[in-house]
C-alpha cells in the first residue's frame, strides 16, 4: 500500500499563528471607540470645549467666558445715552422732552388738587341782607345754675351783658340761622332769665317758618349749645330749663 503524503490547504489562515501586524487596528464608530484622526476632526475648532472637558475630567470647575456678552452691555448703555442725547426740536434734546413732560403732567395734578379742595362758593351763601325786613320772634326762659349770682343786684348788669352775648354767639355759629338772626335781649325776673330772640326774614317766608325758622330749629340749636357748655362757666344755664314759644313783639 502506498503513502499518502499531507499537504496543508492554502488560502485558509490559523488562526493560532495569525501575526500581530496583520489584524486590522480600526474599529468603526459603531463599537463605541473612536480613531485618533476621526477625533481631531470634530474637536476642531472648539478648544474652549476641549479646555472645559478637560478640566472636568480633572475634577476641576471650568467658567466658560464670552467676550461677546460681556462687551453688549456697555454698548447698549450707550446707544441709549446717544438716543436722549438726540435733538427733537430746535435745542431741546430728548431727555429733556421727557424731563418736560413729568414736570407738566405733575402741574396739571398738583393744580386739579388744588381746585377741587379749594373752597366752593355756596349759592346759599349769596344773599341780600337788606331785603329781609319781616321780623319773627321767639321768646322764652331759663335758669342759670348760680342762682346767688343772679339774685345779686350789683352783678345784674354784667350778667345781662354775658347773657345776652352768650345767646348772640351761638346763634351767629349757626351756619343756618345766622343770615337771619337779628337780636338777643335778655331780662332778669327772681331766679329766672327771661329771653327774646328776633330774626327777620324776606318777603317770601313761608318755606323759611315751616322749616329753617321753625320753633323746633331754633330751640334745637340753642339747647344743643347749652347741652356742650363748659359745667364750670358761671354762666353756665342748665339745659333742662329751657323753654320756648313764638312770640310777638312786645
Amino acid at each position: 500500500m502506498d503513502d499518502v503524503e499531507l499537504k496543508p490547504l492554502g488560502g485558509l489562515p490559523d488562526n493560532n499563528n495569525v501575526e500581530n501586524g496583520e489584524i486590522n487596528e480600526e474599529v468603526s464608530p459603531g463599537n463605541g471607540t473612536c480613531s485618533n484622526h476621526h477625533a481631531l476632526d470634530v474637536t476642531e475648532g472648539r478648544p474652549l470645549l476641549i479646555s472645559a472637558q478637560g478640566a472636568e475630567s480633572n475634577g476641576d470647575h471650568c467658567t466658560v467666558r464670552c467676550p461677546e456678552l460681556l462687551e453688549e452691555k456697555p454698548r447698549v448703555l450707550q446707544r441709549l445715552k446717544n438716543e436722549l442725547n438726540e435733538t427733537v426740536v430746535w435745542k431741546i434734546k430728548v431727555w429733556m422732552a421727557i424731563l418736560i413732560a413729568l414736570v407738566f403732567i405733575v402741574s396739571i395734578i398738583l393744580l386739579f388738587l388744588v381746585l377741587c379742595s379749594g373752597h366752593q362758593e355756596d349759592v346759599d351763601d349769596q344773599y341780600d341782607a337788606s331785603s329781609f325786613v319781616v321780623p319773627l320772634f321767639f321768646k322764652g326762659s331759663f335758669i342759670v345754675a348760680n342762682q346767688s349770682f343772679v339774685q345779686d343786684s350789683m352783678h345784674q348788669p354784667s350778667l345781662e351783658d354775658g347773657l345776652q352775648q352768650k345767646l348772640t354767639d351761638i346763634y351767629r355759629s349757626s351756619h343756618a340761622l345766622e343770615r337771619y338772626f337779628s337780636l338777643a335781649t335778655i331780662q332778669l325776673r327772681n331766679a329766672s332769665v327771661q329771653y327774646e330772640l328776633e330774626f327777620k326774614m324776606p318777603l317770601e317766608h313761608e318755606q323759611l317758618t315751616r322749616y329753617t325758622l321753625s320753633r323746633e330749629v331754633v330751640y334745637h340749636v340753642l339747647l344743643q349749645h347749652l347741652l356742650d357748655q363748659d359745667t364750670e362757666n358761671p354762666l353756665y344755664i342748665e339745659p333742662s330749663t329751657l323753654y320756648m314759644e313764638v312770640g310777638k313783639r312786645n
